[in-house]
């Protein structure tokens, strides 16, 4: 596919996007195992030391450039990548006066590794880098060189802050090159989205612009990507030249920072757009349903497994149901609709806690995101599970809502013309990446050696010895001037380790869904000398703690994990934020038998053997502690890779069912 069709124009029209791929998962997996066996075979031109060789050979009279020669160069540049667009001469040339640009401008020059990444990139391949390397510099090469195209680019990262921070801090680079650029984020108008998506780069979360994309898919009905609906865009424009219900440019070019949260971690759940639509319950219903099932024993009268929210009753628990829903109206006489009801309830009651899913904000319950640790706001769950837990909590109970129109990531984003990417946790996924995505991962090297020091796990029986041993390791780091970074799991975690701290004297900072609008101000303070802070996953992907003076003398950053993570690649995660681009850190996790994850696990007879064999309050043996917190992480990430495989299954026989009745997603 030649270059040039990569932006809107004659070849893909005004809204360009790759058309569906009816391909079988046995054809998908032969096309990605052909694609990396291309690669492979072409290894020299995705080699460091050839693209290096040949940026610094052209990179070499840049220097010399005065303000106006490097404007001119960039002009010839532009008009070349335009005209012919992204050859490997062009891209070799772009790549170096970025490079210089960067330095003038942000006083940063990409180092060799990120030149490496960068190629990566704009050849559509995933950049494998460790955490603390500089992906967002790495990702401003394929992004500038695609935009000096005329290609719209997109470069996509895990939350809105992350988005405006990036799009702030490389503004000069992009405005030097001759480029404008905007941030899409949470609680924009679609005016103002729309005008935004107009810039050749635009930083944004792969929440936002896949909502938006979907509400595009709505104002396009059935007509996507087709003659009929170019000609419907022309003769919309004949009538009224200022008007284009559409908000974007089409999907022609995706740079995903943190690609395997997005691509993998959050594949788990369609996104579905929704309308207001009258209710089929009033308030006092979601009310009975609670009293209903408050009134129902787990086991007895019905059984549940947490980990997937589903609920069954039992013989016994429909009887008392039936029993007891005399005098309370009749649609409680329709069995199916008092049960179906119930058991929202009861998922409500026993899978849904304050500060953990979700916070209380102004009185409404705001969903809290499980992998950013941030909230979603205008994001509510569906079926009623959203007023059944704002009648838990006593709030306003809001309208129901009826889906528009759905997408999974997995079809989202191989829509893109192309996909590209970077992580420092890619490896254990790369193989679901190349054959869901077509992403061919590469490792890329550390540009100076890592200097963090990963201690052991350390796994207590009880709560108790856990906390005693969390606070006397808080103490001996705080002593040495050292600030400490806490990772917890919720909201709820977060604030019971503040009180433990504050018990102890020690002072300290909390950022969590609830401290979100001090977040810049608490991360620039998290690496100064006797900074105590305490975070959710807030303070995991891309999260840059500055060092503050002397502290790299005295061992840098020490970041201590309190929760057992559905997965390792987000341990490593919270783990990187220490030790960053050759700075000494170190990091470790102190967890017990009764955390939430390893009781949901194990079974209780094992959980009492395990403890038996800590001794005096001292942790498991470091062999067995490391096995404990290993098996449900390998069990888990098997799940949820079954989880998205049937998901991708689920969305492609729909996408057929509904193509064939002639309706859209």
């Amino acid at each position: 596919m030649s270059e040039l069709v990569l932006r809107p124009g004659v070849h893909f029209g005004s809204y360009p996007q790759m058309p569906e791929s009816r391909l079988s998962d046995f054809e998908q997996g032969a096309a990605a195992f052909f694609d990396k066996l291309h690669k492979r075979l072409n290894r020299q031109r995705f080699s460091q030391a050839y693209i290096v060789s040949r940026v610094e050979k052209v990179a070499a009279p840049l220097s010399h450039y005065n303000e106006q020669q490097l404007t001119i160069a960039i002009l010839e540049l532009r008009e070349n990548l335009y005209r012919y667009g992204l050859t490997e001469e062009l891209m070799i040339r772009a790549f170096a006066l970025i490079r210089e640009t960067a330095g003038r401008t942000l006083h940063k020059r990409h180092f060799d590794v990120q030149l490496f990444g960068g190629w990566l990139m704009i050849n559509g391949m995933l950049a494998e880098m460790e955490t603390g390397e500089g992906k967002t510099l790495t990702a401003t090469l394929p992004a500038c060189t695609a935009a000096l195209a005329g290609i719209p680019v997109h470069v996509i990262t895990a939350n809105d802050y992350l988005a405006a921070r990036d799009a702030e801090i490389l503004k000069p680079l992009y405005l030097r090159l001759g480029l404008k650029s905007g941030a899409v984020v949470d609680g924009m108008d679609l005016e103002l989205r729309r005008k935004l998506y107009q810039q050749p780069i635009v930083h944004t979360t792969n929440k936002q612009i896949a909502f938006d994309y979907l509400r595009d898919r709505i104002e396009m009905g059935e007509d996507v990507g087709l003659l009929k609906f170019q000609f419907k865009q022309i003769q919309q424009q004949i009538k009224q030249p200022q008007s284009n219900p559409l908000i974007m440019r089409g999907l022609c070019f995706a740079i995903i920072d943190e690609a395997d949260s997005v691509l993998i971690d959050e594949a788990k759940t369609p996104l579905i757009i929704t309308q207001a639509r009258p209710s089929e319950a009033s308030p006092e219903t979601y009310g009975d349903a609670l009293y209903l099932a408050s009134s129902l024993f787990i086991n007895d009268d019905f059984v549940m497994d947490p980990k997937t929210r589903d609920v069954e009753l039992t013989p016994q628990g429909e009887n008392t149901i039936a029993d007891m829903i005399i005098g309370l109206g009749p649609s409680w006489k329709n069995k199916r609709w008092r049960e179906a009801m119930v058991k929202q309830a009861l998922i409500a009651e026993y899978c849904f806690k304050r500060n953990k899913q979700y916070i209380l904000k102004d009185n409404k319950v705001q969903i809290i995101d499980e992998f950013t640790g941030r909230v979603m706001e205008d994001r509510s769950w569906e079926q009623g599970l959203q007023q059944m837990i704002e009648a838990k909590e006593g709030c306003l109970i809001s309208e129901q809502r009826e889906p528009l129109a759905r997408i999974s990531y997995q079809r989202f984003f191989s829509r893109y013309l192309k996909l590209a990417g970077t992580s420092g946790t890619v490896r254990e996924v790369a193989t679901e990446m190349q054959r869901v995505y077509g992403l061919h991962s590469v490792k890329v090297p550390t540009h100076r050696v890592s200097k963090r020091k990963l201690l052991s796990e350390r796994v207590y029986a009880t709560q108790a010895a856990k906390q005693r041993a969390f606070l006397q390791r808080v103490a001996e780091i705080h002593a040495q001037g050292r600030p400490i970074l806490v990772g917890t799991g919720s909201v709820a975690e977060s604030l019971e380790v503040s009180v433990w701290l504050e018990a102890a004297g020690l002072v300290h900072r909390v950022l969590n869904a609830e401290q979100d609008q001090h977040e810049a101000e608490i991360i620039a303070q998290a690496g100064q000398l006797h900074a105590i802070t305490v975070a959710t996953n807030m303070a995991g992907r891309g999260t840059d703690i500055a060092l503050g003076l002397g502290v790299a003398e005295l061992g840098g950053l020490h970041v201590i994990a309190l929760n057992c993570n559905e997965s390792r690649r987000i341990d490593r995660q919270l783990y990187g934020r220490s030790a960053r681009q050759g700075d000494p850190g170190s990091c470790e996790a102190i967890l017990s038998l009764e955390d939430t994850a390893l009781r949901e696990f194990y079974s209780s007879a094992i959980l009492k053997t395990m403890a038996g064999l800590a001794k005096d309050q001292q942790a498991l043996p470091g062999f067995l502690g490391n096995l404990i917190l290993r098996l449900p992480q390998i069990y888990n990430e098997r799940q949820q890779r079954n989880v998205r495989r049937q998901l991708s299954k689920q969305d492609k026989h729909l996408s057929r069912i509904l193509a064939f009745s002639g309706k859209f997603e």
